[in-house]
């Protein structure tokens, strides 16, 4: 297989700013507004999915699928969990190029003040194959067309959070031309 084996792990303490890590809270900068879908007049929020630290993952970057520096956040609607989607609302991709002393986490919260967010995990990049068992998600992967794989999510377990895309897919984010023009499909 093409592209960037990933493996998450929980780790016992907070994971420092700017770290590449799935779910948990999104480190953002000053205006960042967090992606919402909008269906028949009614709002509500994406799911924050991961966080890459390009610079984290650049060494593993065979394909030059990714920007050197910087950090993209990816966010999709996991309520609907589209199987197909280029709907800009219903998935996106956010590059931030700035320094990471300037991100802060932003937590998700509830009208109680909650914090409604999964526990985060730390991204381990590979640069060999991993076994099937413990593959999480892979960054880029062959092009086919004008299609570029972005990242694919596979689904998988632990005590505290369980994702399962339909009939054992993989959601997979592809790109074409910059992150403002993505879209989903399940593979």
């Amino acid at each position: 297989m093409n592209g960037i084996a990933l493996t998450f792990v929980e780790e016992r303490k907070k994971l420092p700013k700017g770290t590449s890590k799935f779910l948990g809270n999104p480190d953002v900068w000053d205006g960042f507004e967090w992606p919402y879908y909008t269906e028949n007049g009614e709002s509500y929020d994406l799911t924050f999915l991961c966080q890459i630290n390009c610079t984290e993952a650049a060494p593993f970057d065979k394909g030059g699928v990714l920007p050197k520096t910087g950090i993209l956040y990816f966010f999709y609607d996991m309520d609907l969990m589209p199987q197909e989607s280029s709907d800009p609302n219903a998935v996106r991709v956010l590059h931030y190029d700035g320094e990471c002393s300037a991100l802060f986490e932003m937590l998700r919260t509830d009208h109680e003040g909650n914090d409604m967010s999964f526990r985060e995990m730390k991204i381990h990049f590979h640069a060999d194959e991993v076994p099937q068992e413990k593959l999480c998600a892979r960054l880029g992967g062959v092009v086919t067309g004008t299609e570029q794989p972005l990242l694919q999510v596979y689904g998988f377990e632990t005590e505290k959070v369980s994702i399962k895309f339909p009939d054992g897919h993989a959601l997979c984010f592809f790109v074409r031309g910059d992150y403002s023009d993505v879209y989903v499909r399940q593979i």
